[in-house]
C-alpha cells in the first residue's frame, strides 16, 4: 500500500495496518520498510478475532493460531464495506484493487 499511499489518501481513505507481532517487531518493520502509515500490534489477537480473521492452526508450533492475511475497507461508521482474505501470507491484494474498491464506495 505504501507505493500508492498518496492516491489512497486522495480517495479519502487512510491506511492502518494491524499485525500480530509485538510492538517492538512492528516498530522495526516500520523503520526498515519506511512505512508512512501506522502498524499496530495485535499480539493478543483481539482485533483479529473481532474482524473474523483468525486462522486457527495456521502456523503450528508454539503459536498455532495466527491472523489471516486480509485487507479491509471500513466506512466512516466502522462498517466493513469490502474485504480480501487469503490463507497464504504470500498472496496480497494489489493497491490498484484497493483503489478500485474505494471508488465504488459512496
Amino acid at each position: 500500500m505504501q507505493s500508492r499511499l498518496e492516491e489512497i489518501h486522495a480517495a479519502g481513505a487512510k491506511v492502518i495496518a494491524i499485525c500480530a507481532d509485538s510492538v517492538e517487531k512492528n516498530a522495526a518493520a516500520v523503520e526498515k520498510l519506511k512505512l508512512e502509515f501506522p502498524l499496530l500490534s495485535d499480539s493478543n489477537l483481539k482485533a483479529t478475532k473481532a474482524f473474523g480473521l483468525l486462522h486457527e492452526g495456521g502456523f503450528g508450533g508454539e503459536t498455532p493460531d495466527i491472523a489471516r492475511p486480509a485487507v479491509l475497507i471500513l466506512d466512516q461508521q466502522g462498517v466493513v464495506r469490502w474485504r480480501h482474505l487469503t490463507d497464504n501470507w504470500r498472496v496480497r491484494v494489489r493497491p490498484e484493487t484497493v483503489l478500485e474498491q474505494l471508488a465504488k464506495i459512496p
